[in-house]
């Protein structure tokens, strides 16, 4: 019996030293588990930063496209007026100008006498496309605007027409 009770004690002693190593391993397994996970929460953080980073270095180079795009729409549009002004500064109006006549009339009529013709428009009835006896004619410089001015009171295709400085309307491109 002794015998036996010894081999028992040494048996249970043996698996107390099991236990312990396999405590102690589990413990070690449990400790490199979370340090590797710790590792893994540290590169998660660390990828989480640099997408941030590269999320608001994208948002910043969105921002800074779109303002471009504004200041360069602003520019466009200053400069559409600057040439609509300029524009205005050479172009006159004719007022009583007879029904008959037409664009190429009006063309002929300062091409020989004021200069340089650019564009010439004629108004019209919207639904019947007679001539209201208005029409606008640009010229290529201010030069010849001014030696159209001085032809006011000559006649075009048989009507006597006054000739003044085209103005801008409110609210609209053309008028007086």
């Amino acid at each position: 019996p002794t015998h036996l009770s010894t081999a028992l004690f040494r048996a249970a002693a043996m698996g107390d030293d099991k236990n312990k190593r396999s405590r102690k391993e589990e413990r070690s397994r449990s400790r490199r588990r979370r340090k590797r996970e710790e590792e893994e929460e540290e590169v998660d953080e660390e990828e989480l930063k640099k997408r941030e980073e590269q999320k608001k270095k994208k948002e910043e180079a969105l921002r800074l496209r779109e303002e471009q795009r504004l200041k360069d729409e602003e520019e466009q549009e200053r400069q559409k007026l600057a040439e609509n002004a300029k524009r205005m500064d050479r172009t006159v109006m004719i007022v009583g100008l007879s029904v008959r006549a037409d664009e190429r009339d009006v063309f002929e009529f300062f091409s020989g006498r004021a200069g340089t013709v650019k564009d010439v428009q004629i108004i019209r009835d919207a639904r019947t496309g007679r001539s209201k006896g208005v029409a606008y004619v640009e010229f290529g410089t201010a030069e010849a605007m001014v030696k159209a001015l001085g032809m006011t009171g000559q006649t075009i295709k048989g009507a006597k027409v006054t000739i003044q400085q085209s103005q801008i309307a409110e609210g609209s491109g053309r008028g007086t």
